[in-house]
């Protein structure tokens, strides 16, 4: 372990070591002893394995490298550079705790300056003043990286209100109260008027450690006041559980912030005046307007001292040498001019540049006395890169030498664009108050007249002179003074009585109908300070109001005293009036039935009715109808009602109004004459089928008489005798199923068939086995003309093939068939009408070809031609195979009912 320690000075004051390939330390001098305490390592042993790697590294790549080593103490940049011989790396290390701590002192700097830069922003987007001091706080605390932070606010009494804050148990903010004067840090600070740093409250004198503090376990802090003489808002503070040496640069950063605060504070107390203003009455804007001036005249006051905080409240300065000529702009006099820092052209006649040509010379004239030694002020006019023009306020000021020279020149530029357009929209507001057609004004929460416009004038007769400070009981009657003193309360209540109509005393004492809207009015805190009126004349509107109450009253009257109903209905068919005479028809009162659909009230069968009327009420095409109601107990109630369509002046339909007159009595007395002449025909058919019974019976008793005679056995007397006997039968079967059916008017056909064709069956009693095949058309409805002709047809055929068809044969079939062939034109007015085709046939011997049925003596297929012509129908036989007669018919239906004949 031989190396040439004598290269090596050992008097040098910076550290110099000497390490092996291996990381060994070889030397180190006296300097080199704090790195080798922070490496843990003596001569012999070796480095970490970090620098060992950065020991290989350097021999391997054989060039220097350099590192930063922080000790307890101090902080030194460390070279590694091999030797010529490439065995050993030799270090060098040079102290730069000096150069790290300036570094750690820009960076924070800079980071304070940032949030100097957030809060100013946050001054600009947040309209809220607590909003913007609690934003505040957060950020204050976080780049001080401290625990807590406070915004208190001096009280009246001297303590303080912990305003906003950062970091306090829930509940604390807008609540605690802070000691003043000696008793506690924020006191004592008000009192030194300059800031107060604490490092450990264990061991402070000066004053107190407050409640607050106590409970959070506070060991230091630093505090500054906010405002300036005579204007001061509070203390900014900020603590930590640490005790902590808070830093020149800290107060510094403190204070600015302090100070922007402050400038934020007069800033949202004018633009408070300003919305004050901007509610209020001519008074209370001139009042709001002279306040906003104080607050402007304020600021400028104080701009000069906003070095730091320039940018952040919209003033940017300027500074101009005379006696070089060169030019200084701030940051925020770039922003305000759309310029770029890193622009060239800084100069005064780039400056002038940008002033608007009307007012450049005006400018420039004004530096020129300036350096005459008169002041420098005024407003003027800027145009933007990009045309925008804005308004800004220059202060300058020119320093003189010894001799009485100009040397120097420097100003503040401020951009007044918004506030310039907020005193444009004040005065426009006021031009729009003043030019009203309603009286408006403003009164204090006394009860005291403070504003009061010209139409207020007019209105009621005061001038603003005579009635300013006067209590607003004098524009009522005495009678009328507690109603006054009520609104004025309701309104203190949060309460905003709008359109309230009343009565009021003009100065001639004339009474006059108003229509009052009473609003509050709140500062930026929240808090009610007055209270605004509106009042509009509605005296001649309230005349023709009892005018027309008048004449509605009498028609009124005229309709709730109508024997007969009336409703009228909206064209989304809900009930929108009724008379009393409604009420007693259906059992519903008003409330019941206005707002609710006509169809809940109207019965089933009414309801394709009232649709037909609606769709014909918004073409202008009105009937009468008679329409089924439901009375509240279920009972119906039958009107015979006349509708009238409504529509509005531009011809759109808005509804129907109905007259109702009551028929129920008539209804029911219909029902009973049509229930009884359904009795009646009932008997009749009753009677008849009984008289044709009786006459079927006496045939079969007169043909029993001549049973007895062998003589006679095999006569026609008996055949013809029971051939009437089924005639008859057919007809009787007619009317017993009128008299069953519920219809009186028409026969269920298919089913008449059936039993028809059973009876003949029972009847003719054959030996044959005979088989009765029935393809009949459903539910097909006819009347007694067209039922009775075609019962007899198909007895006559039937009864020839059970006699004829099937002599000497065990089997045989007969077919019934009746179907509906085809629609045709209805010549009679709401029917239809319909061809059939009736098919009788049988499989039996059949009818030879050599005889024509028209021309045999038989009583039965004589009488079926006839009543084919009597239907005016078609016969047609075919032979072969057995007989098959086809009839084709036509019949007219009615309601799903069929009726003869279609003429």
């Amino acid at each position: 372990m031989n190396t040439k320690v004598e290269q090596f000075p050992t008097n040098n004051p910076n550290p110099v070591l000497s390490v092996g390939k291996d990381g060994t330390v070889l030397y180190s001098n006296e300097a080199g002893e704090p790195l080798l305490h922070e490496w843990g390592v003596e001569i012999g042993g070796k480095l970490p394995s970090t620098f060992g790697d950065l020991v290989q590294r350097v021999i391997s790549l054989n060039r220097p490298e350099k590192t930063e080593v922080k000790t307890e103490k101090k902080v030194y940049l460390v070279t590694f550079h091999p030797s010529s011989d490439e065995k050993n790396v030799n270090i060098y290390g040079f102290e730069i705790t000096d150069q790290k701590e300036l570094e750690e002192r820009l960076r924070v700097k800079e980071k304070q300056n940032d949030v100097l830069y957030k809060i100013g922003k946050v001054a600009l987007e947040y309209e809220s003043l607590q909003n913007f001091l609690d934003e505040s706080g957060r950020l204050i605390a976080s780049i001080l990286e401290v625990e807590f932070c406070k915004i208190l606010e001096l009280m009246p009494d001297g303590n303080f209100l912990l305003r906003a804050g950062f970091g306090w148990k829930h509940g604390l903010v807008g609540k605690a109260i802070v000691e003043g004067e000696k008793e506690s840090q924020a006191g004592y600070t008000l009192l030194s008027r300059a800031p107060v740093v604490v490092e450990d409250f264990e061991e402070e004198s000066r004053f107190g450690k407050p409640e607050i503090l106590r409970m959070h376990e506070v060991n230091s802090g630093v505090s500054v006041i906010i405002g300036s003489t005579g204007k001061i808002f509070g203390v900014l503070g900020v603590h930590s559980r640490k005790k902590r040496k808070f830093t020149s640069d800290d107060t510094y950063f403190l204070s600015s912030v302090a100070f922007l605060i402050a400038q934020v504070i007069e800033r949202k107390k004018a633009e408070e005046a300003l919305k004050e203003a901007y509610d209020s009455l001519e008074e209370t804007v001139k009042e709001r307007t002279a306040e906003l001036e104080k607050s402007y005249i304020s600021l400028k006051e104080s701009e000069s001292s906003l070095t730091e905080a320039q940018r952040l409240a919209h003033v940017g300065n300027w500074d101009w040498n005379l006696m070089t000529g060169e030019v200084y702009w701030s940051a925020e006099l770039y922003r305000i001019f759309g310029r770029s820092p890193q622009e060239s052209g800084a100069t005064y006649g780039e400056f002038l540049s940008y002033v608007h040509p009307d007012d450049r010379s005006r400018v420039n004239n004004a530096i020129k006395k300036g350096l005459n030694g008169e002041p420098i002020a005024g407003d003027y006019r800027i145009i933007l890169a990009n045309g925008e023009e804005r308004i800004v306020h220059t202060e300058s000021e020119v320093l003189f030498s010894k001799e009485n020279n100009p040397i120097q020149v420097k100003g503040t530029v401020q951009d007044i664009t918004e506030i310039k357009r907020v005193e444009e929209q004040i005065r426009i507001l006021a031009n729009i108050v003043e030019s009203s057609n309603d009286a408006i004004g403003t009164m204090s929460l006394n009860g005291n007249i403070t504003g009061w416009n010209q139409e207020a004038e007019h209105v009621y007769g005061y001038s603003a002179e005579e009635v300013l400070g006067k209590p607003v009981s004098v524009l009522a009657s005495p009678h009328l003074d507690k109603e006054t003193i009520k609104l004025i309360e309701e309104v203190k209540h949060g309460k905003k009585i709008q359109h309230y109509e009343t009565l009021r005393l003009r100065k001639d004492g004339t009474t006059i109908y108003v229509s009052i809207t009473l609003s509050p009015v709140f500062d930026s805190y929240g808090k009610l300070t007055a209270i605004s009126f509106i009042s509009r004349d509605i005296t001649e509107r309230k005349k023709i109001e009892e005018k027309l109450l008048e004449s509605e009253e009498k028609y009124r009257n005229i309709v709730e005293t109508a024997n007969e109903g009336i409703s009228i209905i909206d064209a989304e068919e809900r009930i929108t009036f009724v008379n009393k005479k409604i009420e007693d028809m259906f059992g519903y009162g008003s409330e019941e039935l206005i707002g609710r659909p006509m169809w809940d009230f109207i019965g089933d069968e009414s309801k394709a009715i009232i649709k037909k009327m609606l769709e014909k009420g918004q073409k202008n095409v009105n009937e009468s109808f008679e329409i089924k109601f439901i009375h509240k107990d279920g009972y119906s109630i039958w009107t015979h009602t006349n509708s009238k369509s409504l529509f509005d002046k531009d011809g759109k339909f808005f509804g129907t109004l109905s007259l109702h007159t009551d028929i129920t009595k008539r209804k029911e007395a219909e029902e009973a004459l049509r229930k009884l002449e359904i009795a009646r025909k009932k008997e009749i058919h009753h009677r008849i089928k009984n008289n044709l019974q009786i006459i079927s019976s006496l045939l079969d008793l007169q043909a029993e008489m001549f049973k007895g005679r062998s003589n006679i056995r095999d006569s026609e007397v008996l055949k013809a005798f029971a051939v009437s006997m089924d005639r008859v039968l057919s007809i009787a079967l007619i009317h017993e199923e009128l008299y069953k059916g519920k219809n009186i008017d028409v026969l269920n056909f298919s089913e008449y068939i059936k039993k028809l064709a059973d009876n003949l069956l029972i009847t003719y009693r054959l030996e044959t086995d005979v088989n009765l095949n029935l393809d009949l058309e459903e539910n097909l409805f006819l009347n007694m003309d067209a039922a009775i002709p075609l019962g007899i047809i198909i007895n006559e055929l039937v009864s020839n093939s059970l006699k004829y068809a099937f002599p000497d044969r065990d089997k045989g079939e007969i077919r019934i068939k009746l179907r509906r062939e085809e629609k045709g034109e209805c010549k009679i007015n709401g029917c239809k009408s319909a061809d059939f085709v009736l098919t009788v046939s049988d499989d039996g011997i059949g009818i030879p070809e050599n005889l024509d049925i028209k021309d045999l003596d038989s009583l039965g297929l004589q009488l079926v031609i006839s009543l084919v012509d009597q239907l005016d129908g078609e016969l047609k036989l075919k032979r072969g195979n057995g007989t098959e007669f086809t009839i084709k018919f036509a019949v007219t239906e009615k309601n799903n009912q069929a009726s003869h004949p279609a003429v």
